[in-house]
Parts: C-alpha cells; structure tokens; sequence
C-alpha cells in the first residue's frame, strides 16, 4: 500500500516539472479527465466500503427499533383490553348504574355519579390518568365527566355531542364494537363507547398520549411516527417526517395492527445511522480511504488550480460586471491558459448586444400587455347590473312610490359615479367599503330579503391601498347565491387585519349554503370557475391578482361551520394609491 502511495506521489512530481514551464493553452476536458480517472478507485473503495456500514448500521437500528415496539404493543393491547372490558362490566352489570331510573330523583343520581367516579378513579390507577371516562343517561339527557377532564371546555362539548349522536348505533352490548379514531378541535383521539338500557358508557385517549412511550426513540430530526386506522387512512403524526433528500437516509417500518390485537397500525420514519452496531472499525476504514482520496486529490489540485480554478475565477469576475457594462466591447472573458473561454469570448460579446436590444424591447411590451389586461378586466365588471336598477327606478315611479324611487336614483348615481370615475390600480379601501354600502342599499330596495352587512376595519386601514372593485365583487357573489335559513337575513362580514408589517388579510363571511365543492376546487388549483355566466366575477379577480400582485397574494376559499362561505385574501400592504 504505501509503495503504491511514493510510486504516485512521484508521478505528481513529475507531471508538475514537466508542466511548469509550459505555456500553450489547456482545454478544461483534459485537465478533469485526469482527476477523474486517478480518483475513481479510491471512490469505488470508499463507496463499497460506506455501503457495508450503512447496511450494519441500518440492521441494528431496525432491531433495535423493533424490540421497543413489540413490547410497547403488548403492553398498549393488554391496557385496552382492561378499559374496555371494564367498560362494557360497568355498563352491563355494575349495580351503581341501577340508580338512573326515571323513578329516582336528581339526589339518586348524584350519588350514583359519585360512586362511579370513585370506580373510574381505581381503574385509572392502573390505566393511567390519560383515559378519560364519560356517561350519559338518554333517558333524562343527563351527561357528566365519571373522570378528571383533560380537555378544553369546546373539545369537551364536541365529545358531549359525539356521545349524544352515537346513542342510536350502540342499542346493545353484543354489537360491533371497537376503539375508533375520531377527531375533535382538530386534535386524534381513541374513542370506545357502549349503551345498555340507555346508559352510554364512553372511554376517550387522545393520539399524543396514547403513543408518548415511544417519545423515547432516537428516530433523528425528522422521525415520525405514524398511526393508521383500519381503512389505511393516517389520522395522526407526531411530525411531518422526512421528504426530499432526506428521505434517503430514514428507514420506514410497519407494524400491522391485526397482528398486535390494536385498533391502529404503526409506521415508524427513524434515521438509518444509528448509535448501534460495529461502528468502530467501519469508522476506520472510511477514515483511511477518505485520507487517502484526499492526498491523492490534494497533489492534483495544487496543477488544477493554476491551470484551470485561476482562469475561471477571471471568467466568472467578469461575468459578475456585466450589468455594469453598457455593452460587450468593455468585457474581457479571454484567458491564454484555457482554449474554452478564448473560444466563447467573440461569441458572447455579441450576445450581450442583442440581448441589451431585446430586454428593453420586451419589458416595454409586457408592461403594455398587462396594462391592458388591467383595463379590460375592470370594464369587464362595470356593467353588472345596470339595467335592473333602472328597471326598478322605473316600476318605483309607476307605482307612485316617489320618495323610495328618490332613494334608488340617489344610490345609483353614487355607485355609478364611482364605477366610471374608477380607472387606477388601486383606490382606498374606504372608498371601496363606501361603494360596498351602496350597493346593498340598492339590492335591500330591490329584493324583499334585506342583507345585513358588518364592517370590522380598524380606523389606520381606511387608507389601505386595494385594488378597485375587487372586494364587491365575492360581497356579489353572497348576494346572488347564499342562501341563509328560514327566516334568517343575509349577513355579509367583512374584517381586516395585519398579518406582518408587509400584509394584510380582508376575510367576507356570509351565512348561506356555502361554495359548492366543485367551486371550491377549482379556486383551489386555480381553475377557471366560469359556468354558463356565472362565477365570471370570481375568475376576473383572480386574473387581476396576479396581475397586479404576481405570486405575492393568496386567495383562499372555504366553507365555515354551521354554515356560510368564506374568502380569505391576503394581498402586501400598499399606503399609496
């Protein structure tokens, strides 16, 4: 080994007195083959050798990892089995439950609810406190906590609901039943249930704590441990796990739920190089041929450098001044030392010619274009609904109804003068909130179902530079499709607020039926949503957006509970119209 190391250090020498003194040009092909060539055994040594570790490695962890999940498996499956036996015990035959009777009184009850929190507190001495127990009686809608509450006041009245909802389905003890997941304020729980005789008896453990013994894996940075119902679908994750690159360097393993009795498999994301294994010697090894790969490249470099990093540190300073250089003729790119960069010089020179030309050419031409796109997308927007106003000023009159037909034309004249007076990118978003009350004033005149409308702008955004007729357009849209509920009014919301000192956030909320799920896709994927006339308003916008804004906006559609559509714009802060 080291007479092959003199017999190639000497071999550098040479190479390096016989170059010294040379002066013709070197093509920079020639001068990395030879690095190349001298460099692939020693990568050949050292990858084969990282793959052997890699694998030891990678043996070790797995078992490792292994090992700790089939003991926590066994010890979770006994756990659940315990809950839900004592569950279905409690429910079934546990005399406490005699006492919630429609004969008994509230004292009874009481009673009997304390008794079995005293029951509920011993099960969970063994159990653990994670295990929340809940009753509900349906007979007399009595529901209470039979344990200490781990949850917050709104998850708890999820759960309360969920339990009361569920009653129908669990009519008796020897049903179907199992732990199932179920998700409440965005947060995986395990939810058991059982009904006897109108009793419900309910067991829930949140995601988190349920798999907080395996908090002590050494999974690396982007571990993560994964929870899969028996559907297949993945209900909760302790981390985002690895993606990308990274990938390539995390192990994934399975471990079935049918083969451990749990009501949810495992899939485990831990890093391949581990703390176990035959490390040391492996460690050495690639020491040595890294050592190795490195004298070997070092004495290459040192002519590498000279002949080839030198010029092309020239080429690329030159490069770098271009922006400063009105033309080609002030560049130098020619180096004596490297045939490529002598080559390219003429022909770069005059590249820099024509592209000066062509750049100013073009900007000026998407400048006009977008400009244009600007204009026409606005006027496309103005005649909305011209002809129904003056249609009801004319049935107003017809009818007598002078002072109401007085009230129509002074509120179309104010939203028609701002429609043509209108011909900027951006106006001040009171000026736009103004034209927003006149509009529904119109339509409440127009349309025997009145629309309420809240405006919740603090006072330092009335000068807010948006774009004009942006916002009435989705406040249009309300109008014209949402629906509320019987005898409820249209509500229209509109709020601001500042999301960082360089955005802000305008959310219009209604009470309607909500986007259908078609709209709300193709908003999504940013998808044209014109169908037979409709949606055009909602597709103009969006167009105006990225026109005015490029990719620095977002535009979120969605659904909100009970009921109601909501739009989410969030555009850079402007102060200047």
């Amino acid at each position: 080994m080291y007479e092959t190391i003199d017999c190639t250090i000497f071999y550098i020498y040479n190479e390096i007195m016989k170059n010294k003194n040379r002066t013709r040009s070197y093509p920079v092909v020639q001068v990395l083959s030879k690095t190349v060539y001298l460099a692939i055994p020693v990568i050949i040594l050292f990858i084969v050798v990282s793959w052997f570790s890699f694998s030891e490695i990678r043996k070790q962890n797995n078992l490792a990892v292994e090992n700790t999940v089939g003991i926590y498996q066994n010890e979770l499956e006994h756990r659940l089995s315990a809950i839900t036996h004592f569950v279905q015990w409690t429910v079934v035959h546990d005399p406490i439950l005699d006492a919630f009777t429609v004969q008994n009184h509230m004292g009874d009850y009481r009673k009997a609810s304390n008794e079995l929190r005293l029951r509920v507190s011993d099960m969970q001495y063994s159990t653990g406190n994670e295990y929340q127990y809940f009753f509900y009686w349906d007979e007399k809608d009595i529901f209470f906590n039979a344990s200490e509450i781990n949850v917050d006041y709104d998850t708890y009245k999820e759960i309360k609901e969920k339990i009361r909802s569920d009653v129908s389905f669990r009519t008796a003890p020897e049903g179907n039943f199992s732990w199932k997941p179920c998700i409440f304020k965005e947060k995986e729980f395990l939810y058991y249930t059982i009904t006897y005789k109108h009793r419900t008896f309910a067991c829930l453990v949140s995601m988190e704590d349920i798999l907080s013994p395996l908090s002590s894996l050494n999974l690396g940075e982007y571990g993560a441990i994964s929870a899969i119902s028996e559907t297949g679908e993945v209900f909760y994750k302790t981390k985002k796990g690895p993606a990308g690159i990274i990938n390539s360097v995390y192990n994934r393993l399975y471990f079935p739920g049918s083969t451990s009795g749990l009501p949810f498999s495992l899939a485990i994301d831990s890093r391949v190089l581990g703390n176990y294994g035959k490390l040391f010697v492996l460690q050495v090894i690639v020491f040595l041929a890294a050592l190795m790969l490195s004298f070997i490249m070092g004495g290459y470099i040192l002519v590498s450098y000279k002949k080839v990093i030198l010029p092309i540190k020239m080429f690329s300073k030159s490069l770098s001044e271009m922006d400063s250089v009105s033309d080609g003729d002030g560049l130098d790119l020619t180096d004596s030392k490297i045939q490529e960069l002598n080559q390219i010089n003429e022909q770069f020179k005059n590249l820099i010619h024509e592209i000066t030309r062509l750049r100013i050419d073009i900007y000026e031409a998407e400048l006009d274009k977008n400009k244009f796109l600007i204009h026409f997308l606005q006027q496309q927007i103005k005649p909305h609904f011209y002809l129904n106003c003056l249609t009801t000023v004319d049935s107003m009159v017809s009818l007598g109804d002078i002072d109401a037909a007085k009230k129509m034309l002074m509120f179309t004249s104010k939203y028609f003068r701002y429609l043509f007076q209108v011909d900027m990118n951006f106006v001040p978003l009171a000026n736009e909130l103004q034209h927003i009350e006149d509009y529904l004033s119109i339509q409440n005149m127009r349309l025997s179902r009145p629309t309420l409308f809240e405006a919740d702008i603090p006072r330092e955004f009335n000068e807010l530079s948006v774009p004009p007729l942006l916002l009435i357009t989705f406040v249009e849209n309300s109008v014209k499709h949402a629906v509320p509920r019987d005898g409820d009014s249209l509500k229209v919301t509109l709020k601001c607020s500042m999301m960082n000192e360089d955005a802000v956030e305008i959310t219009i909320t209604d009470n309607g039926e909500g986007f259908p799920r078609d709209v709300l896709n193709k908003i999504k994927n940013g998808e044209d949503i014109v169908e037979d006339g409709n949606h055009i308003g909602i597709t103009n916008c969006i167009k105006r957006l990225k026109l005015l804004y490029g990719d620095n906006f977002r535009l979120l559609a969605d659904n909100v509970r009970p009921r109601g559509a909501r739009i989410s714009l969030r555009i850079p802060v402007r102060n200047e119209v």
